[in-house]
């Protein structure tokens, strides 16, 4: 779970200026070598693991007839779902924080500015701790199961219940970006300790299991999660796609986007629905991968400047990028034991998070 302070995300609500747009050839390089690099990169976790396997391995075990050979069970059982999942995990909490981040008006947003991962980690690892406690305690040691095709749609409901009270408590005349940013960091923090009381109290056997979710992990995932998460996919990046002109003029102040026909309520309520959504159907599956909200959407800025249209294809290839990157490292850089992907990219951004928070405090004295 990543850490935010109250104080660094109660800045003002005026935006930095966008990047100038590089020209259309500028972009087209741009997208092509971020498409290699994230062939490249799929193509390395297919190789890369606790036990490497050459190219033609690899090839062997994506077109081979033997479900017994070790490259097919590797390929097909682990390595090709868990890299899958990885890329749309990835752009899910890329895309989210971009909406946030335009909505609220607010550069450090990311899906934890609303409670959104506090809130659907909350009712997730409720739900799957429920189990064990019908199991000892009212069903007698019956057999008690969990489908994992209720876990999106808890965590639907725990980060939409979240992002509703921290909007609540942020109403008035309309909703203010700091007021907003304040809410959102107390209420994650009451949720984050409800979330810890759960664990410790009625993890019971799964408490290890539990913290091991909650630092973000893609452990032992297969294509059943990985078919869970693809309608979500489809529904937020078409939803996502159909909030460009909107999401460009939230940028502005609401009085601005007002005198443009633009109703500045509803579309932020639509808005905030998208980016919930995507957020909590990840962490359904990965648990709170912290941070790759709040860095992408800046790196993608950079990157193209700051025509939505351009910025959203450019976040979700740097989000499916940097979670992939991080979900190799994790699983290669110590023999004994696999890291939380989670914690790599919480690694990774916190160094950008305090240099954004200094570019702003110089800006903003």
């Amino acid at each position: 779970m990543s850490v935010r302070s109250p104080s660094a995300l109660a800045v003002p609500s005026r935006p930095d200026p966008a990047p100038v747009a590089p020209a259309r050839d500028g972009f087209r390089w741009i997208l092509a070598a971020l498409c290699l690099a994230l062939a490249a990169t799929m193509a390395l976790s297919l190789l890369a693991g606790s036990v490497h396997l050459d190219p033609d391995a690899v090839y062997q075990g994506l077109i081979g007839s033997d479900p017994d050979a070790l490259g097919h069970r590797l390929v097909w059982g682990l390595r090709l779902p868990r890299t899958l999942l990885a890329v749309l995990v990835g752009l899910h909490l890329a895309v989210s924080g971009l909406i946030l981040q335009a909505v609220i008006r607010n550069p450090l947003g990311d899906p934890g500015i609303v409670g959104i991962s506090s809130g659907a980690s909350l009712l997730v690892v409720t739900v799957l701790l429920l189990g064990d406690l019908l199991n000892a305690g009212l069903l007698h040691n019956a057999s008690t199961e969990i489908s994992l095709a209720w876990l999106p749609f808890a965590a639907l409901v725990g980060g939409l219940g979240a992002a509703g009270l921290v909007l609540g408590l942020s109403w008035g005349e309309r909703v203010s970006p700091v007021r907003l940013a304040l809410n959102g960091v107390a209420v994650g923090a009451v949720l984050n300790a409800l979330v810890m009381w759960v664990v410790v109290v009625w993890g019971g056997a799964r408490t290890e299991i539990a913290l091991i979710w909650l630092a973000g992990s893609l452990y032992g995932r297969d294509f059943e999660h990985l078919l869970l998460l693809l309608p979500w996919t489809l529904i937020g990046l078409s939803a996502a796609a159909l909030l460009l002109r909107p999401l460009s003029l939230l940028r502005f102040e609401d009085e601005t986007a007002q005198s443009l026909g633009l109703p500045v309520r509803r579309w932020r309520l639509i808005a905030l629905g998208v980016a919930v959504m995507l957020a909590a159907s990840a962490t359904a599956v990965a648990g709170p991968v912290g941070f790759v909200g709040l860095v992408v959407p800046h790196l993608a800025r950079r990157l193209v400047g700051g025509d939505m249209g351009r910025l959203l294809i450019t976040t979700l290839l740097c989000g499916a990028l940097l979670t992939l990157g991080a979900d190799i490292a994790a699983r290669t850089l110590t023999v004994s034991q696999e890291l939380p992907v989670g914690a790599l990219t919480s690694l990774i951004g916190i160094p950008i998070f305090l240099l954004l928070l200094q570019r702003r405090t110089r800006t903003h004295p």
